[in-house]
């Protein structure tokens, strides 16, 4: 839940794309809804209904994640353009793909 709300928190006011911007807001609000059913399931000792929604909930939640992520990840270009300001400053350039490795 805390990783879930700093990432929408970090996300907010940045210039993304519509569907970004909503699939990030979608993951927040997703995260604190699984937390709620997650809860409700404990305190009404696991009916079935509940613990099958709150599974359905976690798997809603992970697609949510791997879109946004997907989504928010920097393209090939952004680092072409950081190696290119890099080397204009005089710095160390910056990695050349998104795992790190040139």
């Amino acid at each position: 839940l805390a990783s879930a709300t700093a990432l929408v928190a970090s996300f907010r006011g940045r210039r993304l794309p519509r569907h970004c911007d909503r699939l990030v807001t979608l993951l927040g609000a997703m995260a604190w809804c699984q937390v709620g059913l997650g809860v409700a399931t404990l305190l009404n000792y696991v009916p079935v209904h509940l613990g099958s929604a709150h599974q359905a909930g976690a798997l809603t939640l992970m697609s949510f994640t791997l879109a946004a992520l997907y989504c928010t990840k920097p393209s090939a270009g952004a680092f072409a353009t950081a190696n290119r300001v890099a080397a204009r400053l005089g710095r160390a350039t910056a990695p050349t793909t998104a795992g790190g490795k040139p």
